[in-house]
């Protein structure tokens, strides 16, 4: 079964580049993008469609100092704007909207979809924390 257009939270063709490896840390594990940004403490689905909406020059270099704030063994910064050339390349062709003007479309729904989302998470925690409690659940 399909899922609803409205339970669906983040963009597909994003999915490469916020997946795509930033480089192996320490402990053998690879960072993702996605991991880099939630780091960051950013939301990692709408920087990726920021970064989206740019030309890529611009969005590499913005990534170049996005990833210089790691902490840790952060790269060099030549390093850095070599590494986000390459990451820049997992984003989607076509969304630059560079020099338009953007229509707002999904802006307000953006906002209200991720607070509805955490408003029916609550529910959802609620009902099983009642149920747990009356026995309800085994």
């Amino acid at each position: 079964m399909a899922m609803r257009s409205a339970f669906n939270m983040h963009h597909s063709d994003l999915q490469n580049f916020l997946f795509a490896p930033v480089w192996d840390e320490k402990n053998g594990t690879t960072l993702s993008i996605l991991s880099a940004l939630a780091r960051l403490d950013m939301d990692p689905w709408r920087e990726a469609a920021r970064l989206a909406d740019m030309p890529r020059s611009v969005a590499a270099t913005t990534l170049a100092s996005i990833l210089a704030r790691l902490p840790g063994d952060n790269l060099k910064l030549s390093d850095s704007a070599t590494l986000s050339q390459r990451l820049v390349e997992f984003l989607p062709e076509g969304r630059s909207n560079a020099g338009t003007e953007t229509t707002g479309v999904g802006n307000s729904d953006d906002n209200g979809g991720s607070w509805r989302n955490i408003a029916i998470g609550v529910a959802l925690a609620a009902i099983l924390v009642i149920s747990q409690m009356n026995g309800w659940l085994f």
